[in-house]
């Protein structure tokens, strides 16, 4: 069985931790987070009333 780049943990742990926090528009508690469309967007969804938002990654800067 061949990899994917979803099946390597730690490399999507290492990026999500570089992922900026963002409380909900609404309930202000902290959304949770992950990477979508191979790591160029973060989707956002809230615990408490499933508000979701998703943005695209800003290239990182060296």
């Amino acid at each position: 069985m061949s990899q994917t780049p979803s099946d390597q943990p730690n490399q999507t742990a290492a990026a999500l931790t570089e992922v900026p926090d963002r409380l909900c528009t609404w309930c202000k508690v902290p959304m949770l987070k992950r990477l979508v469309g191979g790591g160029q967007f973060i989707h956002y969804t809230c615990p408490k009333c499933i508000f979701q938002h998703t943005s695209k990654r800003e290239p990182q800067k060296k």
